[in-house]
């Protein structure tokens, strides 16, 4: 199915310096707390890294794409079983953003550009910088960082928070406002932040090697950095929020020559992302894309990336014969792959060919499950079939145990082509509400009120009312510190 935030870890590892302060208690809401910084438990970063891709997806071109964000998350999760301190699942966030990035935020939130997917050269390149960002979460060296520092500072911690939202939305303003907010930094800090980044280098190599990935790979993204960023171009965010030395790299490299060599399992799958990337999330054009594909098959007939990049290039160029034959040659080894399921699926649309796409999705639900790829193409099928009755049921089934924003923008769709207008308005609100939208999402709720009369629906939207000004006012009061 074609599925059509800037990094702020250095700063909140590097300038959170400060005890909580008090924050004002608004019920459903995060209190941050009276006491010091050594009150902030496992579950408040949780709900502070909720806060922030709230914030983040308010703001940012967060990529909402099922594929890429299972293929990302089943690297954080392969690294993750092999990781010391895992207190909650990691989530990605993919944002449509071309420079070189990728930050931890609280609560195992891992923001990437999808300028670093292209970027990188193989999958070892692109785990080692997840891998270095799950560190930062495991060895919790933002809460470590305020911690040893509180008794030093008096800034509160919603005026920092503030200012990171903010840093969220535009770094330079959100450092304007960190450094407003806590002052010069001592050189002890410095130091602090620096041996930060060098226990990430160090255990991220660990975790890179024990997950099966090549450890060299973590200095050879450092170097591709530094060339990159050589002439201190600010594009390069990368090099900003997480300063590279010559030290830095010359230690991931020693560090990775005491692993023992071993075979390094590289997945398909990064081929197929960074296609992926290139054709429907670049500034690059489908031609353009089209004859690269065509020139390196002319070399490599057999590349499983160039030969899904011509797919999906082909597709957007609406040359669907070119589209077909590539992905004939793939399904040969690649039936079955989450990517090309997709991809297939969306070429069965385009010809109307909708049994043939209904019958390969209920095939992989059946084998591997109802995974969101799989759910929301289906429903998608039944949508452009005019089968919306049943698009609606798929969906609402998904929903009891998932959260998916591309799951609820169709059902949306299903329900305004049923003309459900109650139903409509009500996940409208659901969707503006979990992209931090709260004056929009307050209008949809006032809407639903006009269509929606059922006694349990109304005492509901009341509540989901009050629900959603406590969040607009709590996120207002952080920004106005």
């Amino acid at each position: 199915m074609n599925f059509k935030i800037c990094a702020v870890a250095a700063v909140l590892i590097s300038c959170i310096t400060c005890p909580c302060a008090h924050a004002e208690n608004v019920t459903g809401v995060t209190d941050f707390g009276t006491a010091g910084v050594r009150a902030i438990t496992v579950e408040k970063e949780k709900e502070m890294g909720e806060l922030f891709v709230t914030v983040a997806k308010s703001q940012l071109p967060v990529i909402y794409d099922p594929v890429l964000e299972q293929y990302v998350t089943s690297l954080l999760s392969r690294m993750s079983s092999k990781a010391v301190g895992v207190r909650y699942p990691f989530e990605p966030i993919i944002v449509e953003d071309h420079t070189i990035n990728a930050a931890a935020f609280f609560g195992g939130k891992i923001m990437l550009n999808s300028g670093l997917i292209v970027a990188t050269d193989n999958e070892s390149q692109l785990a080692s910088v997840l891998a270095h960002e799950m560190t930062h979460v495991t060895q919790r060296h933002l809460a470590r960082s305020m911690e040893a520092r509180q008794d030093s500072m008096i800034t509160g911690m919603a005026g920092i928070l503030g200012s990171l939202i903010l840093g969220i939305i535009n770094p330079a303003v959100g450092m304007a406002g960190v450094s407003a907010s806590i002052g010069g930094m001592e050189q002890s800090n410095i130091n602090y932040t620096r041996a930060n980044e060098y226990e990430a280098d160090r255990l991220g190599i660990d975790l890179l090697y024990n997950s099966g990935f090549n450890p060299h790979a973590m200095a050879d993204m450092m170097r591709k950095l530094q060339n990159r960023g050589e002439d201190f171009n600010p594009a390069f965010e990368m090099l900003l929020t997480h300063p590279l030395s010559s030290k830095r790299v010359a230690e991931a490299e020693n560090r990775a020559r005491f692993y023992k060599t071993k075979s390094y399992y590289e997945s398909v799958d990064f081929k197929f992302a960074k296609s992926r990337v290139e054709v429907r999330f670049s500034n690059i054009s489908a031609k353009f894309n089209q004859e690269a594909a065509k020139r390196v098959l002319e070399h490599s007939p057999n590349d499983c990336g160039a030969l899904y990049k011509l797919a999906l290039a082909s597709m957007d160029l609406g040359d669907y014969d070119t589209a077909q034959k590539a992905l004939d040659r793939l399904k040969k080894d690649y039936g079955r792959n989450l990517f090309i399921v997709d991809t297939l699926t969306d070429l069965y649309v385009a010809r109307h060919e909708y049994d043939k796409a209904v019958s390969m999705l209920k095939d992989m639900i059946n084998s591997k499950g109802e995974q969101e790829v799989f759910v929301v193409n289906l429903a998608n099928v039944y949508i452009e079939s005019k089968q919306y009755q049943k698009a609606e049921q798929l969906l609402k089934k998904f929903r009891r145990n998932n959260r998916s924003l591309t799951a609820d923008s169709l059902l949306k769709t299903a329900y305004m082509r049923q003309n459900k207008t109650c139903e409509l308005y009500q996940i409208n609100t659901d969707i503006l509400e979990s992209k931090g939208q709260w004056n929009q999402a307050l209008n949809s709720v006032n809407e639903s009120l006009r269509y929606c009369h059922e006694k349990n629906t109304v005492l509901r939207l009341k509540a989901l009312a009050a629900r959603i000004v406590e969040e607009r006012d709590f996120y207002e009061n952080l920004i106005s510190h």
